[in-house]
């Protein structure tokens, strides 16, 4: 029996034709590290922000809020974060609430623990749509949990106060939140407008990091542009950067960033 490859008659390696997004991702984090290729990128993109060398970072799938809320050990810090972000039209009712029906109200999934406050992450918009009826809280409640879900493709800290944020385009264009269907159409029964991913990226940096930020788009062709954030093509990037000393796939796959 002959396999999809030999039918095809296919003899080039997977870098030839690779799209993901998140791979071509990790290339680019690669070869930031990589000698003086932080700085001819920061250049190419007119970073605002002076690098810290004892403050500098940088950072592929980056999931800040998840894993600083994984530091909180104590429910009543965790349960008045909550509070304070998201001034709820009831607030002392929840703070009265023992942890299994706080979670409820923000429908935690898989269930609700009577143990611990869960992370915003784990809400549940078909679930929450039932408890909070003010749509302006609604609104509230889904983008703080969204943020908490939100992973930038590579953030690149110049100091603990300042970065840059870089969404990996190829393909694809820019996304918006909610993704599923379900909760598409309870955001149409309210009424309710999408989110568009970098206004979820802007709140998560700047509102809840407290990060003041420089937000870049890296797109394959010069027409695939945010209307939101600076745009730059992938070509224009690699032609800055040393890629000499990668592996040859990687090459392969910076210039399939060309057709």
């Amino acid at each position: 029996m002959t396999n999809i490859r030999e039918y095809l008659n296919w003899n080039s390696g997977y870098s030839a034709i690779n799209r993901e997004e998140r791979n071509l991702a990790a290339i680019l984090y690669h070869v930031l590290l990589l000698g003086d290729n932080l700085g001819r990128f920061l250049a190419v993109i007119q970073c605002p922000f002076e690098v810290l060398e004892s403050e500098m970072g940088i950072f592929l799938e980056y999931a800040y809020l998840r894993d600083l809320w994984s530091q909180i050990k104590d429910n009543g810090t965790k349960r008045g974060l909550i509070l304070e972000l998201l001034n709820p039209v009831n607030t002392q009712e929840l703070e009265e609430m023992d942890a299994a029906a706080f979670n409820r109200h923000f429908g935690a999934v898989p269930k609700p623990s009577g143990a611990y406050i869960q992370s915003p992450g784990r809400w549940s918009v078909p679930r929450y749509h039932k408890t909070i009826q003010d749509n302006d809280e609604f609104l509230r409640v889904s983008m703080f949990k969204w943020a908490f879900n939100a992973k930038p493709d590579i953030v690149i800290h110049a100091s603990r106060d300042q970065g840059v944020c870089i969404e990996a385009k190829f393909k694809s264009g820019e996304s918006s939140y909610p993704q599923q269907a379900t909760e598409k159409k309870i955001f149409q029964s309210r009424n309710l407008g999408y989110v568009k991913q970098t206004n979820v990226q802007e709140y998560l940096m700047g509102d809840l990091l407290g990060i003041e930020t420089q937000f870049v788009f890296l797109v394959q062709r010069a027409g695939q542009t945010s209307k939101t954030h600076k745009s730059f093509v992938w070509t224009d990037v690699f032609k800055v950067l040393d890629v000499s000393d990668v592996p040859g796939f990687m090459r392969e796959l910076i210039s399939s960033t060309e057709s």
